[in-house]
């Protein structure tokens, strides 16, 4: 939509940022709302099987993937355990993502929106806000730790890029190197921000064609390099049995939970484009076979560094930093640095950047959409954490923001809990759009979805305490907290069933589902303010002139 204001005035006046009322399909006439934030119009459609298996292939095969099932080695585990891990982490993710993912499917609304149903219209802003942060957090970090890519390439190309001078001081938290590459890598990864999720779809075949391939390679030059030694590396016997064993176990599947709880949450985010249920409903085997691929090569690949190299390297980026001294060795070391570095990305702007933009559209409708959003995300929320200072001074906190999933595992837990047992599978989204609607409970709060998060994410705070912390003694708590994400989704669905069954809300239980489409074309009456039409966002020539609030 063209502004009205010009760039002088949007520089001098807030009011200039104002996006213009726009038409809602079900929000009252008083209530402001955006096109981002509506349930997608029938022929915006367009995700089918083959976009979730791209989409997965684009948050799975990454770095991170590579790297997690290694470190698993580091608590006694052997490559192999690692990997039954992650298949049990997989499995149990995937069954919460794909319950998410069919309500998304279903009523094709934001999670942000449909979130109001199970918390209520003020309290579910916590769980947007909570979702946010962590996606601006990461973002950061990701976005940071992508520069090593563009680095590895520069060295590749000008092996005297290595020893840049650095002309920052040691307080910096980097070097002039380190900043250069973040910043390119920025620059990079600016452009696919400004594409609408909708599009993505050719960005997730681009990656799901080429990091397979730089994946088998790096794995299968690792085992030839490793020769003879490669066999008793896989043979390797585990180093931890009986209680520690298991312990260690349920520690390396509860990180797998924990690494994608943000989208076990909002994954509704996505799938509201879907086609057809049936979509969704196949991420239950798309996500643990990817997601098992995907740190199988990283598994062997860094085991067999152990025999090359004498020590484990856990990261891509630190294998292909060894690839020097040859053209031959430059030419891989590039090309791999290059698809990692793509990888890293796609993986930032769908997990991170879309998230947080979705999040803001909800929470700023009268300021903010989707665009908006991820600038938002590309120039305040990257630069704001300053995360060369938080990787070099601030472990803990990133130890705190990883262990911040004992708050999204129970979120993602009540919204499944919620839709299928209290409601019965039965939504009525024009209520969703309604501040004043069946599904503002007492004050915009669901005080049953309230006590099932106090109660199940109290418990993992002393082991949230000693992840930032390891000198703070929690006792037998630690070992509550190997299995924070589990206790927590079985804990707070539980307590959230049986306090809507002992004290129901009757308000917000409906007889028949009532979905966007079915009131936009006519099969169910009774909504007469919902304007057909204004479902794809788009504006009106007579708009309504109204006194709006930002809700």
């Amino acid at each position: 939509m063209t502004s009205k204001y010009t760039a002088k005035e949007k520089l001098t006046s807030l009011k200039a940022w104002k996006l213009e009322k726009e038409e809602s399909a079900f929000a009252p006439p008083d209530v402001y709302s955006n096109a981002d934030m509506e349930p997608v119009a029938r022929e915006q459609w367009t995700w089918t099987t083959g976009t979730f298996i791209a989409y997965w292939f684009s948050d799975l095969i990454n770095a991170g993937s590579w790297s997690q099932v290694s470190s698993f080695v580091s608590l006694g585990l052997t490559w192999w355990e690692s990997m039954i891990a992650v298949l049990v982490g997989g499995i149990l993710l995937a069954g919460v993502v794909v319950l998410n993912g069919i309500i998304g499917a279903r009523l094709h609304t934001p999670f942000a929106v449909t979130s109001r149903a199970a918390f209520g219209y003020n309290l579910s802003r916590f769980a947007v806000v909570s979702r946010m942060v962590i996606a601006w957090f990461w973002f950061s970090i990701n976005t940071y730790q992508g520069g090593t890519g563009v680095k590895l390439m520069l060295i590749a190309i000008w092996p005297s890029f290595r020893s840049l001078p650095n002309h920052l001081p040691a307080s910096a938290g980097t070097t002039t190197q380190g900043m250069l590459c973040f910043f390119l890598f920025w620059l990079i990864q600016f452009p696919f921000c400004l594409i609408h999720p909708r599009n993505l779809r050719p960005l997730f075949i681009i990656k799901a064609a080429t990091i397979p391939i730089v994946a088998i390679a790096m794995m299968g030059w690792s085992i030839h390099k490793a020769g003879p030694q490669a066999s008793a590396v896989l043979k390797a016997h585990t180093t931890v049995k009986g209680r520690d064993g298991y312990w260690a176990f349920m520690t390396a599947v509860n990180a797998c939970i924990a690494t994608w709880s943000t989208l076990g949450c909002n994954i509704g985010d996505f799938s509201r484009y879907s086609k057809k249920e049936t979509s969704a409903v196949a991420q239950i085997a798309i996500i643990p076979l990817l997601w098992c691929i995907s740190s199988l090569f990283g598994a062997i690949a860094s085991n067999m560094t152990l025999a090359i190299y004498g020590e484990i390297l856990w990261q891509p980026f630190d294998i292909i930093d060894k690839w020097e001294g040859s053209k031959g060795g430059r030419a891989a070391a590039f090309f791999c640095a290059f698809a990692w570095a793509i990888g890293n990305m796609t993986t930032n702007i769908t997990a991170n950047s879309i998230s947080s933009a979705n999040d803001m559209t909800t929470l700023f409708p009268k300021w903010m959409n989707i665009f908006r959003g991820q600038m938002f995300a590309v120039f305040i929320g990257v630069w704001a954490f300053v995360p060369w200072k938080v990787l070099a001074t601030a472990g803990s906190f990133i130890s705190f923001m990883g262990s911040y999933a004992i708050v999204l595992a129970p979120i993602a837990a009540i919204l499944c809990a919620d839709y299928y047992v209290v409601k019965g599978s039965k939504y009525n989204v024009p209520e969703l759009y309604d501040p004043h609607g069946i599904y503002r409970y007492t004050a915009g709060f669901n005080w049953r979805a309230l006590v099932a998060l106090v109660v199940s994410i109290g418990p993992n705070i002393p082991g949230m305490a000693n992840a930032l912390n390891s000198n703070v003694n929690i006792g037998n708590l630690k070992y509550l907290y190997c299995i924070a994400c589990l206790f927590g989704m079985v804990v707070a669905a539980s307590v959230h069933i049986t306090l809507s069954k002992l004290f129901p809300d009757h308000n917000s239980l409906v007889a028949e589902q009532i979905l966007a489409i079915d009131v936009l074309e006519g099969r169910v009456t009774g909504y007469d303010h919902a304007h057909a039409g204004s479902f794809d966002g788009e504006k009106k020539d007579e708009p309504h002139k109204v006194q709006v609030s930002e809700v």
